[in-house]
């Protein structure tokens, strides 16, 4: 089926939402932006959903204003283009305008009085290319890049304008060993990976080898680290802090600078916490913990009731554990929390106010140009 429409706003995921008015359902459309007029075509990809549904654009009609050509020469509407900054055909003042939208519709949906939340303009990227310090890319051997969305097969590059300059020439390096038959996928899988960060040396750029985790973007974690330090150093009785999702301790080290008494610091990987261990912070303690596990958390109880202050950086899942957490947390005064997933912050926020907790401070970090991606910075005192 074929229809035109315009597109009147994204979907959370960053899709293009048009609806057709011979059916009255609305769909997502990849590769487009709000205001853009054109004739879509409806796609058959599964979505359990009678109200929505996806489709393509065949013909861009009349672009938005806001509209520009990507820099990006993989960036197209062919089925196998790449697909990791499908924002890229966007100016970027529209960009940073979408991402707090995204974060206010969230915050709304989940039951908030969002004219009672002091939520100001989205901090941008210093750079909006050449800004990323990691990647990881997928590769049968023959052909190197990164998956497509729309196939989910490799769509093919020879370079990456987004990555620093390291990231490039690491790039490079692995371009050049191709094709190369020890990188072959198995049976079993339609690609090995390779990560690469700017931490690295072009000798250690193995098959299916994971690196220590770190935020993507360099500059932009140091205005998060500045924004946690002035908290905390604005916080006049931080005491023992919990940290929880504390990686390899990205934030553990601006707390260990604090005037807190002692900090326990839980991560579930085994790797990061002994990266941590080895930085030998002081005031810190580091401990391995599945955050995500009922179990787990009435064991931690006794280590944690005394915490006045947190710290969280949950992954995309969010906290998740709300039962009985603020039973654990028995004389805790201040949260800090830190999320890269707007929805799943605005339903742990949420669950947090309805436990006596308000949030007195939010800032919005553009870590990712050129994506949906936002980063959640929330401050929550109890009432």
């Amino acid at each position: 089926m074929k229809f035109s429409g315009t597109i009147t706003h994204l979907s959370q995921k960053g899709l293009g939402v048009v609806k057709n008015a011979q059916n009255n359902i609305s769909y997502f459309v990849y590769g487009t932006w709000p205001g853009d007029i054109g004739e879509f075509e409806v796609i058959n990809k599964p979505l359990n959903n009678k109200k929505f549904a996806y489709a393509r654009l065949i013909h861009l009609t009349h672009p938005s204003a806001q509209r520009q050509a990507p820099a990006c020469p993989y960036l197209t509407l062919e089925e196998n283009a790449c697909t990791g900054c499908p924002w890229m055909i966007a100016d970027y003042t529209s960009q940073l305008e979408q991402k707090r939208n995204r974060f206010v519709y969230a915050t709304k949906r989940a039951g908030f009085d969002t004219t009672q939340l002091n939520i100001d303009p989205i901090h941008p990227a210093p750079h909006v290319y050449g800004y990323r310090n990691r990647c990881q890319v997928k590769t049968d051997g023959v052909k190197l890049g990164f998956v497509s969305e729309n196939s989910y097969q490799i769509a093919p590059i020879n370079d990456c304008i987004i990555l620093n300059d390291k990231c490039r020439n690491l790039l490079k390096t692995a371009l050049q060993q191709l094709p190369n038959k020890a990188w072959r996928a198995d049976s079993e899988h339609s690609w090995q990976f390779i990560e690469l960060d700017d931490d690295m040396q072009t000798d250690e750029i193995h098959l299916n080898r994971k690196r220590p985790f770190k935020q993507g973007n360099t500059q932009q974690n140091a205005r998060m680290q500045a924004w946690l330090r002035e908290k905390l150093a604005r916080n006049p009785h931080p005491g023992k802090v919990v940290e929880l999702f504390c990686g390899s301790g990205n934030f553990t080290q601006i707390i260990a600078e604090s005037h807190c008494t002692a900090i326990i610091a839980y991560e579930s990987e085994q790797h990061a916490v002994q990266l941590l261990k080895a930085k030998n912070l002081a005031k810190v303690t580091p401990r391995m913990a599945d955050l995500f596990s009922s179990f787990v958390w009435k064991n931690l109880q006794k280590d944690v009731s005394d915490a006045k202050t947190l710290v969280l950086d949950p992954p995309r899942a969010g906290l998740k554990m709300h039962q009985g957490f603020f039973a654990s947390f028995a004389a805790l005064k201040t949260i800090y929390y830190i999320s890269c997933n707007p929805e799943t912050f605005a339903r742990d926020a949420w669950f947090f106010s309805q436990n006596g907790w308000s949030i007195t401070d939010t800032q919005l970090i553009d870590l990712f140009p050129h994506t949906s991606h936002i980063e959640v910075l929330a401050e929550f005192i109890k009432k």
